[in-house]
Protein backbone atom coordinates (compact mmCIF):
# COMPACT_ATOMS: atom_id res chain seq x y z
CA UNK A 1 0.00 0.00 0.00
CA UNK A 2 2.80 2.42 0.76
CA UNK A 3 4.16 1.99 -2.82
CA UNK A 4 0.78 2.77 -4.53
CA UNK A 5 -0.05 5.90 -2.56
CA UNK A 6 1.92 8.36 -4.71
CA UNK A 7 0.24 7.02 -7.85
CA UNK A 8 -3.22 7.55 -6.38
CA UNK A 9 -2.37 11.09 -5.39
CA UNK A 10 -1.09 11.79 -8.90
CA UNK A 11 -4.31 10.49 -10.48
CA UNK A 12 -6.38 12.68 -8.16
CA UNK A 13 -4.43 15.81 -9.07
CA UNK A 14 -4.70 15.13 -12.80
CA UNK A 15 -8.46 14.59 -12.52
CA UNK A 16 -8.91 17.87 -10.67
CA UNK A 17 -6.80 19.74 -13.20
CA UNK A 18 -8.89 18.42 -16.10
CA UNK A 19 -12.31 19.05 -14.59
CA UNK A 20 -15.03 18.95 -17.26
CA UNK A 21 -16.26 22.54 -17.80
CA UNK A 22 -19.93 21.68 -17.29
CA UNK A 23 -19.19 19.85 -14.09
CA UNK A 24 -17.13 22.76 -12.82
CA UNK A 25 -19.95 25.18 -13.61
CA UNK A 26 -22.36 23.12 -11.60
CA UNK A 27 -20.15 23.04 -8.51
CA UNK A 28 -21.78 24.71 -5.49
CA UNK A 29 -20.88 28.41 -5.22
CA UNK A 30 -19.00 29.44 -2.13
CA UNK A 31 -20.22 32.22 0.11
CA UNK A 32 -19.33 35.62 -1.36
CA UNK A 33 -18.90 34.27 -4.91
CA UNK A 34 -22.41 35.23 -6.07
CA UNK A 35 -22.65 38.37 -8.17
CA UNK A 36 -24.30 41.41 -6.58
CA UNK A 37 -27.90 41.94 -7.65
CA UNK A 38 -28.40 44.89 -10.01
CA UNK A 39 -29.60 48.05 -8.32
CA UNK A 40 -33.29 48.80 -8.90
CA UNK A 41 -33.64 52.31 -10.40
CA UNK A 42 -35.54 54.89 -8.36
CA UNK A 43 -38.90 55.99 -9.72
CA UNK A 44 -39.82 59.63 -10.25
CA UNK A 45 -42.03 59.55 -7.16
CA UNK A 46 -39.26 58.04 -5.01
CA UNK A 47 -36.82 60.74 -6.12
CA UNK A 48 -39.35 63.48 -5.40
CA UNK A 49 -39.97 61.98 -1.96
CA UNK A 50 -36.25 62.39 -1.25
CA UNK A 51 -36.63 66.03 -2.30
CA UNK A 52 -39.48 66.43 0.21
CA UNK A 53 -37.57 64.58 2.93
CA UNK A 54 -34.77 67.15 2.69
CA UNK A 55 -37.13 69.96 3.74
CA UNK A 56 -37.22 71.30 7.30
CA UNK A 57 -40.35 70.73 9.40
CA UNK A 58 -40.00 74.11 11.13
CA UNK A 59 -37.79 77.11 10.42
CA UNK A 60 -37.16 80.80 10.89
CA UNK A 61 -35.41 82.62 8.05
CA UNK A 62 -34.11 86.08 7.24
CA UNK A 63 -34.06 86.66 3.50
CA UNK A 64 -33.67 89.22 0.72
CA UNK A 65 -35.21 89.26 -2.71
CA UNK A 66 -33.77 91.40 -5.51
CA UNK A 67 -36.17 91.98 -8.40
CA UNK A 68 -34.93 93.26 -11.76
CA UNK A 69 -36.80 94.77 -14.70
CA UNK A 70 -35.83 94.00 -18.34
CA UNK A 71 -33.34 96.87 -18.19
CA UNK A 72 -31.54 95.36 -15.19
CA UNK A 73 -32.61 97.89 -12.56
CA UNK A 74 -33.14 96.20 -9.20
CA UNK A 75 -35.18 96.65 -6.04
CA UNK A 76 -34.35 94.95 -2.74
CA UNK A 77 -36.97 93.73 -0.26
CA UNK A 78 -35.90 92.16 3.05
CA UNK A 79 -38.25 89.89 4.98
CA UNK A 80 -38.52 87.22 7.65
CA UNK A 81 -40.27 83.87 7.38
CA UNK A 82 -41.76 81.53 9.97
CA UNK A 83 -42.69 78.06 8.70
CA UNK A 84 -44.25 75.05 10.43
CA UNK A 85 -45.11 71.76 8.69
CA UNK A 86 -47.96 69.96 10.50
CA UNK A 87 -48.01 66.78 8.41
CA UNK A 88 -47.45 63.48 10.19
CA UNK A 89 -44.77 60.85 9.56
CA UNK A 90 -46.76 59.60 6.55
CA UNK A 91 -46.85 63.19 5.17
CA UNK A 92 -50.60 63.43 5.74
CA UNK A 93 -52.36 66.59 7.07
CA UNK A 94 -53.17 66.72 10.77
CA UNK A 95 -56.68 68.05 11.50
CA UNK A 96 -56.84 69.17 7.88
CA UNK A 97 -53.72 71.38 8.09
CA UNK A 98 -50.60 70.77 6.01
CA UNK A 99 -48.50 73.79 6.94
CA UNK A 100 -48.52 77.40 8.09
CA UNK A 101 -46.23 80.11 6.73
CA UNK A 102 -45.90 83.71 7.91
CA UNK A 103 -43.86 86.38 6.11
CA UNK A 104 -43.13 89.89 7.35
CA UNK A 105 -41.36 92.66 5.42
CA UNK A 106 -38.53 94.42 7.28
CA UNK A 107 -37.31 96.75 4.49
CA UNK A 108 -37.72 99.08 2.64
CA UNK A 109 -39.26 101.47 5.13
CA UNK A 110 -42.47 102.09 3.20
CA UNK A 111 -43.25 98.33 3.21
CA UNK A 112 -42.03 97.56 6.73
CA UNK A 113 -44.36 95.41 8.87
CA UNK A 114 -46.51 94.31 5.94
CA UNK A 115 -47.24 90.68 6.76
CA UNK A 116 -48.78 87.66 5.07
CA UNK A 117 -50.09 84.38 6.48
CA UNK A 118 -50.97 81.22 4.54
CA UNK A 119 -52.52 78.14 6.13
CA UNK A 120 -52.22 75.27 3.64
CA UNK A 121 -55.12 72.85 4.13
CA UNK A 122 -56.42 69.57 2.75
CA UNK A 123 -59.11 68.80 1.68
CA UNK A 124 -60.33 72.38 2.29
CA UNK A 125 -59.03 75.41 0.40
CA UNK A 126 -56.06 77.30 1.82
CA UNK A 127 -56.57 80.31 4.08
CA UNK A 128 -54.68 83.48 3.18
CA UNK A 129 -54.42 86.74 5.11
CA UNK A 130 -52.56 90.00 4.55
CA UNK A 131 -51.83 92.86 6.94
CA UNK A 132 -51.10 96.30 5.48
CA UNK A 133 -49.79 98.82 8.06
CA UNK A 134 -51.30 101.74 6.13
CA UNK A 135 -54.77 100.21 6.50
CA UNK A 136 -54.25 98.94 10.07
CA UNK A 137 -56.28 95.85 9.39
CA UNK A 138 -56.05 92.22 8.31
CA UNK A 139 -57.86 91.21 5.16
CA UNK A 140 -58.49 87.80 3.72
CA UNK A 141 -57.07 87.11 0.25
CA UNK A 142 -55.95 84.29 -2.05
CA UNK A 143 -52.16 84.38 -1.72
CA UNK A 144 -51.00 81.09 -3.18
CA UNK A 145 -50.65 82.35 -6.77
CA UNK A 146 -50.04 85.99 -5.82
CA UNK A 147 -46.73 87.68 -6.61
CA UNK A 148 -44.32 87.75 -3.67
CA UNK A 149 -43.82 91.48 -2.97
CA UNK A 150 -44.19 92.27 -6.67
CA UNK A 151 -41.33 89.93 -7.69
CA UNK A 152 -41.19 87.03 -10.15
CA UNK A 153 -41.75 84.57 -7.30
CA UNK A 154 -45.27 83.79 -6.17
CA UNK A 155 -46.01 82.67 -2.63
CA UNK A 156 -46.38 79.19 -4.15
CA UNK A 157 -43.07 79.10 -6.06
CA UNK A 158 -41.29 80.71 -3.10
CA UNK A 159 -41.98 77.59 -1.04
CA UNK A 160 -44.17 75.16 -2.95
CA UNK A 161 -43.12 72.32 -0.66
CA UNK A 162 -45.22 73.96 2.06
CA UNK A 163 -48.33 73.66 -0.11
CA UNK A 164 -47.97 70.44 -2.08
CA UNK A 165 -47.81 66.87 -0.85
CA UNK A 166 -46.32 63.93 -2.72
CA UNK A 167 -49.82 62.66 -3.52
CA UNK A 168 -50.85 65.91 -5.22
CA UNK A 169 -49.00 65.07 -8.44
CA UNK A 170 -48.15 62.24 -10.79
CA UNK A 171 -44.45 61.72 -11.52
CA UNK A 172 -42.27 60.50 -14.34
CA UNK A 173 -38.52 60.05 -14.16
CA UNK A 174 -36.78 61.48 -17.22
CA UNK A 175 -33.20 60.68 -18.32
CA UNK A 176 -30.51 61.94 -15.93
CA UNK A 177 -28.58 65.02 -16.99
CA UNK A 178 -25.76 67.28 -15.80
CA UNK A 179 -25.88 70.94 -14.84
CA UNK A 180 -22.47 72.59 -14.81
CA UNK A 181 -20.85 69.18 -14.53
CA UNK A 182 -23.07 68.16 -11.58
CA UNK A 183 -25.14 64.96 -12.12
CA UNK A 184 -28.85 65.52 -11.57
CA UNK A 185 -32.03 63.49 -11.43
CA UNK A 186 -34.78 64.85 -13.68
CA UNK A 187 -38.40 64.42 -12.59
CA UNK A 188 -41.54 65.63 -14.32
CA UNK A 189 -44.56 66.29 -12.08
CA UNK A 190 -48.09 66.87 -13.30
CA UNK A 191 -50.34 68.35 -10.64
CA UNK A 192 -53.71 66.63 -10.26
CA UNK A 193 -56.73 68.57 -11.51
CA UNK A 194 -58.19 68.72 -8.00
CA UNK A 195 -55.25 70.83 -6.74
CA UNK A 196 -55.55 74.62 -7.15
CA UNK A 197 -52.21 75.87 -8.47
CA UNK A 198 -51.24 78.14 -11.34
CA UNK A 199 -48.53 75.84 -12.69
CA UNK A 200 -49.86 72.46 -13.79
CA UNK A 201 -46.59 70.87 -14.84
CA UNK A 202 -43.03 71.15 -13.59
CA UNK A 203 -39.70 69.54 -14.37
CA UNK A 204 -37.27 69.49 -11.45
CA UNK A 205 -33.52 68.89 -11.70
CA UNK A 206 -32.18 67.55 -8.38
CA UNK A 207 -28.50 67.16 -7.61
CA UNK A 208 -27.98 63.59 -6.52
CA UNK A 209 -26.00 64.00 -3.31
CA UNK A 210 -28.45 66.09 -1.25
CA UNK A 211 -31.54 66.23 -3.50
CA UNK A 212 -31.53 70.02 -3.79
CA UNK A 213 -33.20 71.56 -6.83
CA UNK A 214 -30.70 73.25 -9.17
CA UNK A 215 -33.36 74.01 -11.76
CA UNK A 216 -37.16 74.01 -11.98
CA UNK A 217 -39.28 74.72 -15.05
CA UNK A 218 -42.94 75.71 -14.84
CA UNK A 219 -45.78 75.32 -17.37
CA UNK A 220 -49.21 76.94 -17.03
CA UNK A 221 -52.58 75.31 -17.67
CA UNK A 222 -52.29 76.14 -21.39
CA UNK A 223 -49.10 74.12 -21.69
CA UNK A 224 -46.87 77.19 -22.03
CA UNK A 225 -43.51 77.23 -20.22
CA UNK A 226 -43.66 80.50 -18.30
CA UNK A 227 -40.99 80.47 -15.58
CA UNK A 228 -37.65 78.94 -14.71
CA UNK A 229 -35.85 78.75 -11.36
CA UNK A 230 -32.09 78.17 -11.16
CA UNK A 231 -29.77 77.78 -8.18
CA UNK A 232 -25.94 77.65 -8.25
CA UNK A 233 -24.54 74.37 -6.94
CA UNK A 234 -21.81 76.34 -5.14
CA UNK A 235 -24.48 78.07 -3.02
CA UNK A 236 -25.78 74.87 -1.40
CA UNK A 237 -25.16 74.81 2.35
CA UNK A 238 -26.01 72.53 5.25
CA UNK A 239 -28.25 73.82 8.03
CA UNK A 240 -28.47 71.05 10.61
CA UNK A 241 -29.47 67.94 8.68
CA UNK A 242 -30.97 69.95 5.82
CA UNK A 243 -29.22 71.10 2.65
CA UNK A 244 -30.46 74.35 1.13
CA UNK A 245 -29.59 76.53 -1.86
CA UNK A 246 -28.93 79.93 -0.27
CA UNK A 247 -29.41 81.68 -3.61
CA UNK A 248 -32.06 81.04 -6.25
CA UNK A 249 -33.27 83.05 -9.25
CA UNK A 250 -36.73 82.98 -10.80
CA UNK A 251 -37.02 84.19 -14.39
CA UNK A 252 -40.28 85.15 -16.10
CA UNK A 253 -39.76 83.81 -19.61
CA UNK A 254 -42.51 85.98 -21.10
CA UNK A 255 -41.75 89.30 -19.42
CA UNK A 256 -37.96 89.05 -19.43
CA UNK A 257 -37.73 89.93 -15.72
CA UNK A 258 -35.96 88.05 -12.94
CA UNK A 259 -35.78 87.97 -9.15
CA UNK A 260 -33.14 86.43 -6.88
CA UNK A 261 -33.75 85.30 -3.30
CA UNK A 262 -30.88 85.13 -0.81
CA UNK A 263 -31.04 83.31 2.53
CA UNK A 264 -29.08 85.34 5.07
CA UNK A 265 -30.08 83.31 8.14
CA UNK A 266 -31.82 79.96 8.62
CA UNK A 267 -32.71 78.43 11.98
CA UNK A 268 -33.92 74.84 11.60
CA UNK A 269 -34.70 74.47 15.31
CA UNK A 270 -36.72 77.60 16.12
CA UNK A 271 -38.33 78.24 19.49
CA UNK A 272 -41.62 79.81 18.30
CA UNK A 273 -44.98 78.16 19.01
CA UNK A 274 -48.26 78.03 17.13
CA UNK A 275 -49.35 81.46 18.40
CA UNK A 276 -46.95 83.10 15.96
CA UNK A 277 -49.45 82.18 13.22
CA UNK A 278 -52.45 83.80 14.92
CA UNK A 279 -54.35 86.65 13.25
CA UNK A 280 -53.84 88.87 16.32
CA UNK A 281 -50.08 88.41 15.99
CA UNK A 282 -50.31 89.17 12.27
CA UNK A 283 -52.02 92.50 12.91
CA UNK A 284 -49.44 93.53 15.51
CA UNK A 285 -46.70 93.33 12.90
CA UNK A 286 -44.67 91.43 15.54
Amino acid sequence: MRERLPLLLLVGLVTAAHCVPLACAEAPARSGDAEAKPEIPLTGRQIYEKFLDNQVRASFQRMRVVSRDPGGSGQVTSFEVWLQDYRDAQKQPVDGVKSKMLLEVTAPKDMRHAAYLIVAKDPDSDDGYAYQPSLHRVRRMDLRNTSLFGTDFTFYTFNEIAFLGVDDSEYERLPDEEIGGVPVYVVEARVRDSVDVEYRRTITYLEKEHHVALRMRYWNENGVEVKEMTAPHAKIRAFGDTWVATESTMTDLRQGTSSTIYIDQLDTDPSFDDRVFSLSNLSRGH
